[in-house]
């Protein structure tokens, strides 16, 4: 194949092209006219004016022709169409030999397609019906899986229901063997049983109250072989570990109790033996430290105050202790101060039901102690032959009723014993003091002339004060509002002490005359008031003294006026004023004209002029100035009320004393006032 850059084969060229063309008939040759054809004109210009090596079809026709083989110039020349026609045919020819190989195989082809087709077709159907069946197959394991998922959730339902509403084999072993020891694993299936029954009363309010009836009564008989085999050993364990008087509270003993509180009877047959064996350890302990031991208490038998007290500190001590151990047996600490239930607390336990408990055994324990200690006490009470030791021995032992009173009841049998020895003891008391008053009032002495305190006076207040202080370091004046103890007044001892002594004193100086007996009253009360200052339990007796004492104050400031009034003059005329009728005038009475009057009113000069701020010696025998003050003070002020009275009647115009009645008066009342300025 020539390339269209080469030259055309030397067969064809441009003049024979030419040639051959012009020798060619023309169709139009037939119509020639003078005219010129210029369309054919166009044409042959343009070819002749064409570059035959810049025209590509022209290059590519020859190259075609170059290719044809044993093709003949001379025949090309004369029949280059034929030529070109034939070869067209030939080609055509051997296309289709060449396409009808291909259409039998389309053919083929197309055969197969359709036997494909159908094949497809019935699988198709077959498709379908299996895709109907598969979808019926999956709704059915779909079914399936559903039912399986439902029949797993009963399982674990049912797994988990008799999980909670029955035991294992081991769990009953445990509870129901006598062989099997009693431990946490015991109560740990104890607990498990408590908790079924608590569950199967909630069945029994809903709609599976056959389930839980069920439940319930096969679960009773394991229920109630546990709780017997419990009460087996919790009865052998108080009688073995709680005989002694060392005890190790053990937490399986605590549970023990716990869990027997759900039977009643069980409980409080646990709890009765309990109390025996801690009465009897209690008494064989308090017996022992009495007789027995390095220090027994019997030793201080002779001193009545320790012989007391260490028995009363023993018996609080023992308490004391008791307590502690029943609450940590029945953990009483925890059930009341924590909202939290334990693992054995299934239902809500009330903490009346502990406390009442704990405070039986501790009634039923300290029981023991109060035979000996009553006889002890009273032996005791019986030969004290002094007032204070008395009272130190009753205001000890209300102290230790009191204290003791924090621990008990009120009604336990120590309680009772306590507040029973504290009454005896306060009667021995009040016994002693009323034998002492007597013996004050059979040997009455007289005081000395200077009228002051006599000794046994002296000795009483002694005795009083030691009292005071007794009751005052004592734990009997803080609890006085309390409820659950005995009101105790202390105003009944100072009545038992003060009263006779007063009277004794009053006996004293009965046969000395009234100023001296005020006085010698006044110092022996303030003697006894000074003892009880310092106390505030003592306002009441101290604020009636008071007023005893201030009652002879008056007296005998009423005494001192009149010895002024004398000294100055003034009693008659107040004498005249106070038993005249209103009617009748000063003036007409004997001795009170106006005459007589001034000049007895003229003697009040001479004794202002006598007159001083000293206290009489009758006043100085009081044991304190203040007293002597207030006297005089008071008798002052008498004296001016009296004189005020007088001037005003002088001046009164019904008492028939002239125009100017103000001649006979001396002085004025602010003349007075201003004299006796110091006592005012």
């Amino acid at each position: 194949m020539t390339s269209p850059s080469q030259s055309p084969p030397p067969l064809i060229n441009r003049t024979s092209s030419l040639s051959t063309v012009t020798d060619a008939p023309l169709p139009s040759q037939q119509f020639t006219s003078n005219k010129p054809n210029k369309l054919v004109a166009a044409k042959l210009h343009k070819v002749l004016n064409s570059s035959i090596s810049n025209d590509t079809r022209i290059k590519a026709a020859l190259t075609s022709l170059s290719d044809i083989p044993d093709l003949d110039e001379t025949d090309l020349r004369q029949n280059l169409r034929g030529t070109i026609e034939r070869k067209e045919i030939a080609t055509n020819e051997r296309f289709m030999d060449a396409f009808s190989v291909v259409v039998k195989q389309l053919e083929n082809l197309e055969t197969e397609m359709k036997e494909m087709q159908t094949s497809c077709t019935q699988m198709r159907g077959k498709l379908d019906e299996v895709a109907g069946e598969t979808a019926k197959m999956i709704q059915r394991t779909s079914d399936y899986q559903e039912q399986c998922e439902t029949n797993d959730t009963r399982v674990v339902i049912a797994q988990r229901f008799l999980d909670k509403f029955t035991l294992n084999e081991d769990e009953i072993h445990c509870l129901t063997s006598s062989t099997t020891p009693v431990d946490n694993t015991f109560f740990d299936a104890l607990a498990h049983l408590q908790k079924i029954h608590g569950d199967c009363k909630l069945l029994l309010m809903t709609a599976h109250q056959q389930a839980g009836l069920q439940i319930m009564e096969s679960m009773s008989l394991y229920q109630e072989a546990a709780y017997e085999k419990l009460y087996r050993w919790t009865q052998l364990e108080s009688r073995s570990s709680f005989g002694g008087d060392s005890i190790d509270v053990s937490t399986l003993m605590t549970k023990a109790l716990y869990s027997l509180r759900h039977k009643p009877v069980l409980f409080q047959t646990i709890l009765d033996e309990l109390a025996m064996a801690r009465r009897d350890a209690v008494a064989r302990a308090f017996m022992a430290a009495l007789t027995r031991g390095g220090r027994p208490i019997e030793l201080q038998a002779h001193d009545s105050l320790r012989y007391i007290g260490d028995m009363l500190a023993w018996v609080h001590q023992a308490c004391a202790g008791e307590k502690e151990m029943l609450e940590s047996l029945f953990n009483r600490h925890s059930a009341k101060t924590s909202g939290k239930r334990d693992h054995l607390d299934y239902e809500v336990v009330s903490v009346t039901v502990i406390n009442d408990a704990v405070v039986d055994l501790l009634d039923a324990a300290m029981e023991g102690t109060c035979r000996p200690l009553k006889t002890r006490m009273e032996q005791v009470l019986v030969l004290q032959p002094s007032a204070i030791t008395s009272y130190k021995v009753a205001n000890l032992i209300q102290f230790y009723a009191i204290t003791m009173g924090r621990l008990l009841r009120k009604h336990s049998s120590l309680a009772k014993t306590l507040y029973e020895n504290t009454d005896m003891a306060y009667k021995y008391f009040f016994k002693t003091l009323n034998a002492q008053s007597q013996r004050l009032l059979q040997n009455v002495e007289a005081p000395s002339k200077d009228l002051t305190v006599a000794s046994v006076v002296r000795d009483m207040a002694v005795q009083l004060k030691e009292i005071l202080a007794s009751y005052d370091s004592s734990l009997v004046m803080a609890t006085q509002a309390t409820e659950d103890l005995h009101e105790f007044n202390f105003g009944e001892i100072l009545d038992a002490i003060v009263e006779p002594l007063l009277q004794m004193c009053e006996a004293s100086v009965e046969r000395f005359s009234q100023v001296d007996q005020h006085i010698y009253m006044i110092n022996c009360i303030h003697h006894i008031q000074s003892t009880m200052d310092t106390y505030a339990f003592t306002d009441a007796k101290r604020q009636a003294l008071t007023e005893q004492v201030g009652e002879r104050l008056g007296l005998l400031a009423t005494e001192q006026c009149r010895d002024l009034l004398q000294q100055s003059g003034l009693a008659k005329i107040d004498e005249a004023l106070k038993t005249k009728d209103e009617k009748t005038p000063l003036s007409s009475l004997p001795a009170m004209n106006s005459h007589s009057l001034a000049h007895t009113l003229s003697k009040l000069d001479s004794f202002l002029v006598m007159a001083s701020a000293d206290v009489s010696p009758q006043l100085q025998r009081l044991a304190t100035s203040e007293h002597c003050q207030q006297i005089q003070d008071k008798a002052i002020h008498l004296l001016l009320d009296t004189y005020r009275r007088i001037s005003e009647a002088v001046q009164d115009p019904a008492n028939g004393y002239g125009p100017d009645p103000s001649a006979i008066l001396p002085r004025t009342v602010e003349d007075m006032e201003a004299i006796f300025s110091f006592a005012l």
